[in-house]
């Protein structure tokens, strides 16, 4: 690939043509902000010509290139219509392209205009070609500026991968470049600027941690290499599940002798002692203003509803945490308490169960007993982990307003009510929405919500990050952001442990950092040889003290995360139970465990214990050998597994400890099972995760394993929502898997996959995908199992009754799985949906109504919420056929709740929006018009194009009726438009029907009549079966027009 900048240079003052390219798409022409070029395909073909302007591309290259999946003459249609809509939006086009019959090409020569990847590439050029040092170093800031990120990245198409992994790497290269001179010259601070940059365009490069430790040493500063180090520790541990490997090592030790290389550095080994261990607490020192701050927070009348701590870690958040709850609890308040942990981000509403469970239980039976209600069971299901699954949460809406109404009983019984949530950064994004939520209802009230965070580690939460931005917008987010201590109080602090301390290398060794600080005061307390160093080795000389008992159990404990139980370590630890308290003693009385806040109901008599801080729990962790930290994943895996019972509240635990223990079919299972889990807890990120993860472990496993968890999990993975772009992908993959199914004779296997095929083309639109899958489907089903044969039976029959394809097919299907069922007594809610679809083919309104919302009902308590929200698109369609379209309302507000809980990227929300606009407009509300202009813009964006032909064409018969041709003529040509591209005869039928008429009168030298038009539809239609309205729509034409078909 070339984008050297040649016709990049030559321009022509005010008629200059911008295009920008690099992390996101903009086009400019004389100044002027170009919005004309909005489609991702319209991009797509612009780039596409610009970076390849040096030689003309064939149209038929052009047409694979983008349309890969079309057939070589619908592609080139598809390039025809987007090479029109190209010249029609490019500013003086006829400067810029040149179009052949067999070729495009954008003029090389003539056309003036900057592309940035051309100036970014000639810029990397000219630094690599000049020996003049300082036009090098001018060459390559002007090139990384101009890097703003990857090339088209709202491009999914094959063709540009290359093309933008080759501009990733050439970036990389000129920052390396950089940095390297940077560094030769000693411009420490500058270089370590680039290195940021390095690391954040690759978190995961462990080379560019290194080369950041190592300038950050250079430049004086080893407090912030360490956090660096320690960061490098956290992120590969989280996202790859590794240590640093021993050049990383290697450097931290060069680190640690630097200063002094004559220091002696080992441990001694006498016992570590402090006063009242026990109960020793860090005094707060050099936060007066953030403690002030605080307590006017808290007894302040404002519209700040959260309070949020932000800081590094060890500055002091949770300290600063615990004095918030010592006032509250002072002022006889209620503190509600819980905290969020990055291995358990998949475990939804974990943070909220546990700080509901922190409050006293005699409240919450109260409050129970009181409310009595659909809340209170909601809520009373969620907080239980034992016995069966919450089925009070197939509605998430009355579980955010059961604990809304929780909350607000605690405040009337206690007055002041403060929910604190530590580690935002690590809540999953079903918390994050209820606390949202609740912080908006809760307004005004005596809750009040606190939270702290880690910035770098909350940018990397979408959903966290996007809800502090909002608080921040609405100015209802108090923050305090928690800096180093100076000099004099870090000074201070140390001074608490009574012993001598080398105040001055102590600040410089500790950053300021309290934590660090602290451990270099025990360290020098202790007697220790060490002196002050890294943090992680006066962590390990610390735990050195303790008894070997309690430093063998460690490990077992740090490999159960921030929280464990006592059950479950006792399950895997090799002590005597009065060892192995005795064990715990000690680490509570070194200050290395706390107990926690759990009480939970369902573990009375159990205990919780927290790690005091998490840089002492991955130390103890490291100091597991990788063979030996396996074997106590797996140890641990087996314990949960154990526990868990039936139940699959702790299938992710398991599945994570699986993993890291290396039984990858127990951790695809349970990453299966915590999957199935998510999506009933409408927690479709964290189920799409988990589906991920349980994919990449069964690549490894037996045939017959592989295929089959492969298939389910693709099948949950589908059901959480994917994106446009993935849909080939997916359908190659799971194609590839149903064959190998098939091969393998796995029957129940290949009809699962088919399932998820038809979902995935149901979702997205494609009508003859789902049609095709259907059929397929009800061939496989037939040979499996009986129970999977009638829900084969059911899925194929529903879809292809709700898309109007082969519809007496569709009813035999449907009546054969429902016998089949019955027999061997299971319920399915397909088979209610698709005979009220068939119903409402056949114009049997009353029928209809009644089939799907038994189908409806029946969704609801399978807790399968993708099926309902089809059930309530029909109930709608139903009232709008039948010329209700008020009744049609309340169908649309359940759909909008359901797709809220549902969120991603699927249709529901804008299906919900579109029918309930139409209805508005329809009843004559006032607004309605702007409001349904709106919600078609948002069905022609996402492409739905089957709901905007029946939004348009239903449109266009009130403008009719209200003698308005002039709006139903436009809106009835796209509805057929639409309608044809996706082949659908009843909608081609209706919209067809609406243009004739709007058109009778109004249009005579136009070049086909109304009746030539009712022949054309005749002819298109073919024959082909229409719904019953669709049928009525057209009969009643042919006398208004007094004409014989």
């Amino acid at each position: 690939m070339s984008h050297t900048p040649d016709t990049c240079q030559k321009s022509t003052a005010g008629s200059i043509l911008s295009l920008k390219l690099l992390g996101d798409f903009r086009l400019a022409y004389a100044n002027e902000l170009v919005t004309s070029v909005q489609t991702p395909r319209l991009q797509s073909l612009l780039a596409h010509l610009v970076l390849h302007r040096h030689a003309p591309q064939s149209r038929q290259h052009l047409a694979v290139c983008i349309w890969p999946d079309s057939t070589d003459s619908q592609a080139r249609t598809n390039l025809r219509r987007e090479l029109y809509h190209l010249r029609q939006a490019l500013p003086d086009a006829k400067k810029f392209l040149d179009i052949r019959p067999n070729t495009l090409q954008w003029r090389p020569a003539d056309s003036p205009f900057h592309l940035d990847a051309a100036d970014f590439e000639a810029a990397v050029a000219l630094a690599q070609q000049t020996q003049d040092v300082v036009i090098r170093q001018t060459a390559l800031e002007k090139a990384i500026s101009l890097y703003q990120g990857d090339l088209l990245p709202s491009c999914y198409d094959d063709w540009i991968i290359p093309e933008r992994n080759q501009l990733r790497q050439t970036y990389v290269h000129a920052l390396d470049t950089m940095i390297e001179y940077l560094q030769e010259q000693r411009e420490y601070g500058a270089a370590i600027a680039y290195a940021h940059r390095r690391l954040t365009h690759d978190p995961l490069c462990e080379a560019a941690y290194r080369r950041l430790m190592q300038l950050h040493g250079l430049n004086g500063d080893r407090a912030s290499a360490l956090q660096v180090y320690h960061r490098c520790v956290e992120v590969l541990e989280a996202k790859l599940g590794v240590e640093p490997s021993p050049a990383t090592c290697e450097v931290v030790e060069r680190l640690q002798t630097w200063e002094s290389k004559a220091k002696d550095q080992n441990l001694d080994n006498s016992k570590f002692k402090i006063q009242n261990s026990k109960s020793f607490h860090p005094p707060l020192i050099g936060r007066e203003t953030e403690c002030r701050t605080l307590r006017h927070w808290l007894t302040t009348e404002n519209t700040e509803q959260l309070l949020l701590l932000t800081g590094e870690p060890g500055i002091g958040k949770t300290r600063l945490l615990d004095e918030l709850r010592a006032s509250v609890l002072a002022a006889r308040g209620q503190v509600l308490q819980g905290r969020g942990f990055e291995a358990e981000m998949v475990r939804p509403y974990g943070a909220w169960i546990d700080a509901l469970r922190s409050g006293p239980q005699a409240t919450h039976r109260a409050a129970q007993a009181e409310a009595g209600d659909g809340l209170s069971v909601a809520l009373d299901r969620l907080l239980s982990t034992a016995g069966n699954e919450p089925e009070a949460l197939s509605d998430r809406a009355q579980l955010f307003d059961a604990v809304v109404e929780r909350l607000l009983r605690l405040a009337a019984d206690c007055g002041l009510t403060v929910v604190i949530l530590d580690d935002l950064q690590w809540l999953d994004e079903t918390s994050i929405a209820l606390l949202h939520y609740a912080s908006r209802l809760l307004r005004g009230s005596l809750v009040r919500f606190a939270c702290a965070t880690r910035p770098r580690a909350l940018a990397q939460n979408a959903p966290a990050a996007g809800f502090i931005q909002a608080l921040q917008r609405e100015r209802c987010l108090q923050s305090i952001d928690l800096a180093p201590l100076n000099r004099a109080h870090t000074s201070e602090l140390a001074r608490t442990f009574h012993s001598p301390v080398d105040e001055e290398r102590l600040f410089l060794d500790s950053g300021g950092n309290p934590l660090f600080a602290l451990e270099i005061a025990r360290s020098a307390h202790s007697d220790s040889a060490a002196g002050p160093g890294n943090l992680e080795v006066l962590i390990q000389a610390r735990l050195q003290q303790l008894e070997p008992a309690a430093r063998e159990l460690l490990p077992w404990a740090a490999a159960l995360g921030r929280s464990f139980r006592l059950t479950t370590l006792a399950q895997v630890a090799d002590n005597s139970p009065m060892g192995l308290l005795a064990a715990l003693e000690q680490l509570e009385q070194y200050g290395i465990i706390r107990p926690g806040t759990d009480s939970d109901p369902d573990f009375e008599d159990d205990i919780e214990y927290d790690f005091a801080h998490d840089m002492v729990r991955q130390v103890a962790y490291q100091r597991l050998s990788q063979p030996r930290r396996r074997w106590v994943h797996l140890q641990l895996a087996q314990a949960l597994e154990h526990l868990s019972g039936k139940t699959d509240t702790l299938a992710g635990e398991i599945a994570h400890h699986a993993a890291l223990g290396g039984n990858r079919t127990l951790a695809a299972a349970t990453a299966l099972r915590a999957a199935q889990r998510c999506l009933r807890l409408f927690a479709y990120a964290e189920a799409s995760k988990l589906a991920q993860r349980g994919i990449q472990h069964c690549q490894k496993l037996k045939d017959e394993q592989r295929v089959a968890l492969h298939l389910e999990l693709l099948g949950v993975y589908v059901l959480a929502g994917v994106s446009r772009a993935q849909v080939p992908t997916l359908e190659q993959e799971l194609q590839g898997l149903i064959a190998e199914a098939k091969t393998l004779k796995l029957k129940d296997t290949a009809a699962i996959g088919l399932e998820a095929l038809i979902a995935l083309s149901y979702d997205h639109g494609d009508l003859t995908g789902v049609h095709q899958h259907s059929l397929q489907a009800a061939e496989t089903g037939r040979s499996t199992s009986p129970a999977m044969t009638a829900r084969t039976l059911a899925n194929s029959g529903s879809c292809l009754a709700d898309i109007g394809r082969d519809m007496p097919q569709a009813e035999a299907l449907l009546l054969e799985a429902q016998s089949l069922a019955a027999r061997v007594g299971i319920e399915l809610s397909d088979i209610p949906h698709g005979l009220g679809c068939v119903r409402r083919f056949a114009g049997d309104w009353a029928e209809a109504r009644q089939l799907l919302a038994t189908g409806w009902q029946q969704a609801r308590r399978e807790q399968d919420h993708w099926r309902e929200s089809v059930c309530l698109l029909n109930l709608a369609l139903v009232e709008f056929e039948a010329g209700t379209p008020g009744a049609a309302l309340p169908y649309c507000q359940e759909m909008a709740i359901v797709a809220d809980k549902i969120g991603g990227e699927g249709s529901e929300a804008a299906f919900a929006e579109g029918l309930s606009a139409l209805a508005q407009y329809q009843l004559g509300h006032t607004d309605a018009a702007a409001r349904l202009e709106s919600a078609l813009t948002t069905l022609r964006q996402i492409d739905a194009k089957r709901m905007l032909a029946f939004v348009l064409t239903a449109a266009a018969e009130s403008d009719l009726q209200r003698e308005h041709p002039e709006t139903a003529i436009p809106r009835a040509e796209e509805a057929l438009q639409v309608a044809q591209i996706v082949d659908y005869p009843s909608s081609i039928a209706l919209a067809w029907a609406v243009l004739i008429r709007a058109t009778v009168g109004i249009e005579p030298d136009s070049a086909k009549s109304p009746a030539e038009q009712l022949q054309a539809l005749h002819r298109a239609l073919d024959g082909s079966p229409l719904s019953a309205r669709a049928r009525r729509a057209v009969d009643s034409l042919n006398p208004m027009l007094a004409i014989e078909v």
